[in-house]
């Protein structure tokens, strides 16, 4: 090889070295980048529209991604659309004394509600717990304050977020339990067919397994039977749901392996706590094995 082809062949070397620490300090570069970040949807309403955008402003500094109201009707209507992991009330109007009234009968329950205010006495306080709202801010907002609680009541609503896969021929209870359990922040699958049972639990992967007792395709106990006969199902909760009042009965269908029977007609909020605390055990479990 002559020189002058010497000459050439280190020169592409060199070009090639140059350009792998070219690539070497932007791959660095690019890895010490944020990873794309999903900020919490906060939805905040006042009768003052000025306010709105005032605030919505000050909690955008804090990775929300907020969105303002002051019109009621559009309030509500943006919550059935895309419910928020929370929402801010300007309570100090009629305007928001109709939004506080508004939040108590939502269908969609799930979002902490957190009450601003000029007015700061015990009452007015004590009305809002009982109301139950999740914070109550005096004005002006301190926003760095209210961000951190936002964040608190959002963390502490997504533990709750327990899958549970609900069986029962009749659509109408279907439609009731899964209202009251997503209310609740929980992820829920409706199943009418019992013999789907698997298929489903494969699919879906359910903390809490919550059923009829009598259905004609298959009823409960027998499909209760045949999901711990898989090993890997033994664990997971199971609820009896039945209008079956003899105890003797009800003791067959525990019998089974199951954690427990509630009787229909069920009062909404025992059966949100019945679900949480076995969901949660099994989900402690699952974290321990």
């Amino acid at each position: 090889m002559s020189r002058d082809e010497l000459d050439v062949y280190a020169e592409q070397n060199q070009q090639m070295a140059d350009e792998e620490t070219l690539g070497d300090i932007v791959m660095s570069e690019l890895s010490e980048q944020e990873p794309t970040r999903y900020f919490d949807l906060v939805y905040i309403y006042s009768a003052d529209n000025s306010y709105v955008q005032e605030l919505s402003n000050a909690l955008g500094v804090y990775d929300h991604e907020v969105v303002g109201f002051s019109d009621l009707e559009e309030f509500r209507s943006a919550i059935l659309v895309r419910a928020p992991a929370a929402a801010v009330l300007d309570i100090d109007s009629e305007a928001g004394k109709l939004a506080k009234a508004a939040m108590s009968t939502r269908v969609i329950t799930s979002f902490p509600v957190i009450y601003i205010s000029a007015n700061d006495n015990f009452e007015d306080r004590l009305l809002a717990v009982r109301e139950g709202a999740e914070g109550y801010f005096i004005k002006p907002i301190d926003a760095q304050a209210l961000s951190v609680k936002i964040d608190e009541k959002i963390a502490k609503n997504t533990v709750r977020s327990y899958r549970v896969l609900v069986v029962d021929d009749d659509e109408f209870f279907l439609s009731f339990f899964d209202a009251v359990l997503s209310s609740a922040g929980m992820h829920v699958r409706s199943l009418m067919d019992p013999t789907e049972i698997l298929d489903a639990i494969k699919k879906f992967k359910p903390e809490l397994i919550l059923t009829d007792l009598y259905m004609p395709q298959c009823n409960g106990i027998e499909m209760a039977k045949v999901i711990r006969q898989n090993n890997l199902y033994v664990e997971i909760p199971i609820v009896f749901l039945s209008s079956e009042t003899e105890m003797q009965k009800q003791l067959g269908a525990m019998e089974t392996g199951a954690d427990d029977f509630l009787t229909k007609p069920i009062d909404p909020e025992k059966l949100i706590a019945s679900i949480s605390a076995r969901a949660e055990r099994y989900r402690n479990l699952r974290k321990k094995g």
